[in-house]
């Protein structure tokens, strides 16, 4: 019964596994440009324009993030949202228009959206405004105007519940291992 079940377990498993690799059709070298900047020197709240070209009709995803993770995601703007996915056009095609509101380190990571292989990787450091300029967007900071929450969670309570159902999973093994053995079992 023991050999049945962990052989279909793990034909299980190996199906699972190797089923998205049929969905892997592109990647990086499909694409003649993974991703081009139109300034390389953002300034705070002035849009700028990633341009990937690759195969017709495919989706691409831009992924912007901060660093520190302290400037909130209202700092970022991508056609109104912090990731984005669009679709190649006929002749494989695509532009993001992304806006950095406040000052600090952005990465841009675009991703082919059938493979998802990562095509390019790009750092943006904004620098802060002149002496007496805010360098703040209208709404940044608030959930008016069309930006994003900021959101997450704090993983710290997450690890630690998991770390003590860990510890109390192998708590009871061990001893119903050992109540086994001085009833006279294996």
């Amino acid at each position: 019964m023991k050999i049945r079940r962990t052989a279909a377990v793990t034909v299980t498993a190996a199906a699972l596994a190797l089923l998205p690799s049929a969905a892997f059709g592109y990647g990086a070298a499909d694409y003649t440009n993974t991703g081009t900047a139109s300034t390389t020197t953002p300034t705070v709240g002035t849009p700028f324009t990633i341009t990937v070209q690759g195969p017709a009709n495919t989706p691409v995803i831009i992924t912007v993030t901060t660093n520190p993770a302290s400037i909130p995601d209202a700092a970022i703007t991508i056609a109104g949202t912090k990731a984005l996915t669009k679709t190649t056009s006929a002749s494989g095609a695509v532009a993001f228009s992304v806006t950095l509101a406040e000052p600090g380190t952005y990465t841009a990571i675009i991703t082919d959206g059938v493979s998802g292989e990562a095509l390019s990787t790009q750092v943006f450091v904004v620098p802060g405004p002149a002496a007496g300029g805010t360098g703040s967007a209208p709404g940044a900071g608030g959930s008016s105007g069309g930006w994003l929450s900021q959101t997450g969670s704090d993983p710290v309570p997450i690890a630690l519940g998991a770390g003590a159902l860990l510890a109390a999973g192998a708590g009871a093994a061990v001893y119903a291992r050992q109540r086994r053995r001085a009833a006279g079992g294996v």
